[in-house]
């Protein structure tokens, strides 16, 4: 583990407790789209990227990672810290386009020594406005903070949780992303959030769909605080028109139309599911560019 921040974090503002850390967590096929979650992270603080503090728990990241990450982190004066993972205790099933890796967040207890709030971020986002409003957001007792998810909002409706009946839960009870979440890692120790998320893994596997979203909306239990869809908008305008696009299951809870119209006031883009802007044949668009835009800058400092 690396305990020092590169650069050191300066002071807080007078007046103003340190900003709560923002966690990622990856292995080395993130790596490449955490850079460009970083620079979009400087872009969106341009005088205050500084008051930030990334902390990135990995598993089996390479050195070459590690030093590119350190690289972009110096250039754009955003503190990090690299966290090892010496492995993954957590297991569940993967499938898709995600890897073992998808689990590191149930582990984020266990391997930071915090007893405060973080902001949890998955590295397909880019932060497009101000964070500080979200970071300074009192959970008021919950162990975490979350949007409910654009494309399976309710239990019931999507492809979320498919064996909602056999498991006991409600169907029509609201579901959240786990892509971006606040959570507060003594409450969640002290609840147990972790320890039910990771019981229902071991225990239901075949009920999994999800991953660890599923896992940590069992355990919730519905005890979650919601935030405004802003903070976690799904990226949607570039795939409606790309052929197996389904929206009619969610249409009455989340319009299409409305979920479109998110992007133009979002604070946080996610780039959710298999279709991802750093891989080709991503639809081409202003999504994309902006995308490319934070990428771009990546790979040419990486030469």
């Amino acid at each position: 583990m690396t305990t020092v921040f590169s650069p050191p974090p300066p002071a807080a503002p007078h007046g103003h407790a340190p900003l709560p850390p923002i966690v990622c967590a990856i292995d080395d096929g993130y790596a490449k789209p955490l850079q460009a979650l970083m620079r979009s992270l400087a872009a969106a603080h341009p005088d205050a990227v500084g008051e930030l503090r990334l902390l990135v728990v990995h598993h089996r990241l390479s050195q070459g990672s590690r030093t590119a990450l350190a690289r972009v982190a110096n250039e754009l004066g955003l503190p990090i810290r690299l966290v090892a993972a010496d492995g993954i205790t957590v297991r569940g099933p993967v499938s898709g386009w995600v890897s073992p890796a998808v689990y590191l967040r149930l582990q984020l207890a266990e391997l930071l020594d915090l007893d405060g709030v973080v902001l949890y971020l998955d590295a397909d986002v880019l932060a497009v406005a101000d964070l500080r409003p979200l970071l300074r957001r009192p959970l008021h007792g919950a162990a975490l903070a979350a949007v409910r998810d654009p494309r399976n909002p309710l239990v019931g409706g999507g492809i979320a949780l498919p064996g909602w009946r056999r498991l006991g839960v409600p169907a029509g009870r609201d579901y959240f992303n786990s892509g971006v979440m606040l959570m507060d890692l003594g409450q969640c120790r002290r609840t147990g959030l972790f320890e039910r998320a990771t019981q229902f893994l071991a225990n239901f596997p075949d009920e999994v769909r999800l991953w660890d979203q599923d896992a940590l909306n069992v355990a919730a239990d519905d005890q979650w605080l919601r935030l405004d869809r802003r903070w976690n908008t799904f990226v949607l305008s570039p795939l409606v028109d790309q052929p197996g696009f389904v929206h009619t299951d969610t249409e009455p809870v989340m319009p299409l139309a409305q979920l479109l119209d998110d992007e133009h006031t979002a604070a946080v883009l996610h780039f959710a599911g298999s279709d991802k802007p750093w891989l080709p044949g991503y639809p081409a668009g202003p999504a994309l560019q902006r995308y490319r835009s934070f990428l771009l800058a990546t790979s040419e400092a990486s030469r």
